[in-house]
């Protein structure tokens, strides 16, 4: 497929995730196309297809992946129907972007990875964080260093934000959220865990310790009980000479590194229809910035009672009205976290016959795996062992 020739692309799901993040991907590209747009809710699919003009809408997943004008499919659902859309678009002969998780177990994410093998298939899943700025520095600061490291990783918010159409997020920390830093601290590494161990504090509140094969170990903190206010990621890192820090993919710090830049910034995502006053600060002030910025939209779901009762539509309508004109972003969404580079890469690569460098279907059932591991050993008190040959 020559550079000119538009990539015919088929989005499976109008939730606020796929309006916000991939379909503002595919319309920003100068080669992406919005084949087909796909919900089952058919008021929502009207609403989202009237702002991002595809060839055609439909309510049926099953004629669009079959469709002979789509190249590439993105999934974007919730996590249990992954699997049924990745297989039907594998055996339709398209390469398939499926949102994290792959799938709820790992026997599911492995017969996924073996009908792509089987078809000659790229499959990715979006584990974006791959993709995001700050990702290639940190890589690049392991990769120096050198095995083994010592990490701590933190990924918290406030679950209370959520409104009730999206309740379904909290349901599972470990496999809708966590699965994200299962891989990217094996990415980072360049090494497989071998052996986890995770205890919860209080329901969906884990904390997980894991055991690399290059001798390296981390501690990662999952939380729902976090503040708006406070960076939703951070990482920190004693590594074979120095260390570094990582702040929500818009600040780097390294410590004792002279070939890594002591501080470096990163520009935030833009939004349609937003403030995007937060893409420049970021590049400018880093870390600054983005606590000015969950500290406002914190200030706001506070002073609306979203946070007293996520439920009340009219504390949700006050939010919205206190977040100005245009409005803050979505707060998780403001740094750049890969979203766009993840998407546009894959297509590409998949529609010109090269192999893309996402995440496959082996990293999806790694994490999935790790998920799956931790929620066993918090329910048993014990120790898991992990098989990497049973994800290779």
């Amino acid at each position: 497929m020559s550079d000119e020739r538009p990539i015919r692309v088929a989005a499976i799901g109008c939730g606020q995730f796929m309006r916000q993040q991939h379909l503002q991907t595919i319309a920003r590209s100068r080669r992406l196309r919005l084949q087909a747009l796909v919900d089952l809710d058919a008021a929502r699919l009207a609403e989202v297809a009237a702002r991002y003009e595809p060839v055609r809408q439909t309510t049926r997943w099953g004629e669009v992946v079959a469709d002979s004008e789509v190249d590439v499919v993105v999934v974007g659902v919730r996590p249990e129907y992954h699997p049924q859309i990745a297989r039907a678009a594998l055996e339709a002969g398209k390469p398939v972007y499926v949102e994290k998780p792959l799938a709820p177990t790992p026997e599911e994410c492995r017969a996924i990875g073996e009908l792509a093998r089987r078809r000659g298939l790229s499959v990715a899943v979006g584990f974006n964080r791959r993709f995001a700025p700050a990702t290639v520095r940190l890589r690049e600061a392991f990769r120096a260093a050198g095995a083994p490291a010592s990490i701590y990783y933190r990924i918290s918010d406030d679950e209370r934000i959520r409104p009730p159409d999206q309740s379904w997020k909290n349901e599972d920390r470990l496999l809708i959220e966590a699965v994200h830093i299962f891989d990217l601290l094996a990415y980072l590494l360049g090494s497989e865990p071998v052996r986890l161990y995770a205890r919860e504090s209080r329901p969906n509140e884990a904390l997980a310790c894991l055991d690399y094969a290059d001798g390296s170990r981390a501690a990662l903190l999952s939380s729902p009980h976090g503040s708006l206010a406070q960076p939703k990621e951070h990482l920190e890192a004693a590594l074979g000479r120095g260390a570094i820090e990582m702040d929500d993919f818009v600040e780097f710090r390294s410590y004792g590194m002279p070939e890594m830049p002591s501080t470096e910034c990163y520009a935030g995502r833009a939004y349609d229809g937003c403030d995007n006053g937060h893409v420049e600060a970021f590049a400018r002030r880093g870390l600054a910035a983005l606590g000015e910025l969950r500290g406002r939209y914190a200030r706001a779901a506070e002073d609306a009672g979203v946070l007293n009762n996520h439920a009340d539509p009219a504390a949700w309508a006050r939010f919205r009205e206190l977040l100005g004109e245009p409005p803050l972003p979505q707060i998780n969404y403001a740094s750049d976290k890969g979203w766009a580079a993840a998407l546009e890469h894959f297509c590409r690569a998949a529609a010109d016959g090269k192999v893309p460098e996402n995440a496959t279907a082996i990293d999806g059932l790694r994490a999935t795996a790790c998920a799956v591991a931790a929620r066993h050993s918090i329910e048993t008190g014990q120790v898991v062992e992990l098989d990497p040959s049973s994800w290779r």
